[in-house]
């Protein structure tokens, strides 16, 4: 099997990596890690053994609510739901599932995080209880994964009202459908924005639309029935 993911640079002390998909077999692709999709369990177990040789054990992923719990985690840790991880423990990989949302990875010394900020937690603040986990933003590394793009992400006034009621400057950040009450949201403009505000400037990603390009990334609004992408890290000391 060739790696289905591409590695990110997230400090000297840090693997951090980014699964892609392979659209081949439909509708699942390849390399999908979702286990609760429909897809067959034991092609699902066997992608997350592959990803596992590359860390050395199990990634340790939550079970997404699109909330804005965050939990501490260990290599002894059980699942739980929450939709951020964080850890300072040497060589235990986390990570966060997306097929549309925007996964957001933390690094600093002896610190890493990972995020799950769709819609709901971007606007309820899943990044901001992230964030407080990192009480030196100028040192902290932030990576902004795939998500669906704003030429893509078609929402209603209640999406809008959830932000802007919250920031109004961040009514920027969608575009009004012409003939109707639709906007197009720019999720990633919103994230950056937000970080930049709490003092986090070193900021970098992939500016990729998980809707647009299929050959690529898994996306739920575009398919439905679909796999998931995984960004993870973990501390190598």
């Amino acid at each position: 099997m060739s790696d289905a993911w591409f590695e990110i640079d997230c400090g000297p002390t840090v693997l951090a990596l980014q699964t892609t998909c392979d659209p081949e077999p439909a509708p699942y692709g390849s390399f999908n890690l979702g286990l609760h999709v429909g897809d067959d369990m034991s092609f699902v177990a066997k992608n997350h053994k592959y990803l596992a040789s590359r860390f050395g054990c199990d990634v340790y992923f939550p079970q997404q609510v699109h909330g804005i719990k965050v939990v501490q985690v260990n290599r002894e840790s059980l699942t739980t739901f929450a939709d951020a991880v964080v850890t300072d423990q040497p060589n235990c990989p986390i990570g966060v599932m997306t097929a549309d949302c925007l996964p957001v990875l933390f690094a600093t010394q002896g610190l890493v995080g990972a995020a799950h900020a769709g819609w709901r937690g971007l606007a309820s603040g899943v990044l901001e209880n992230t964030l407080r986990e990192f009480p030196y933003p100028s040192r902290v590394q932030v990576w902004l994964g795939p998500c669906i793009g704003p030429d893509a992400f078609e929402v209603g006034p209640d999406v809008v009202d959830a932000f802007v009621s919250k920031n109004s400057a961040w009514a920027r950040y969608f575009e009004a459908v012409d003939g109707s009450d639709r906007s197009l949201a720019n999720l990633r403009g919103i994230a950056a924005d937000l970080l930049e505000d709490h003092g986090f400037k070193n900021i970098k990603g992939v500016d990729a639309c998980t809707y647009s390009d299929s050959n690529r990334w898994y996306s739920y609004r575009r398919s439905r029935v679909t796999g998931r992408m995984a960004s993870c890290i973990m501390l190598t000391e």
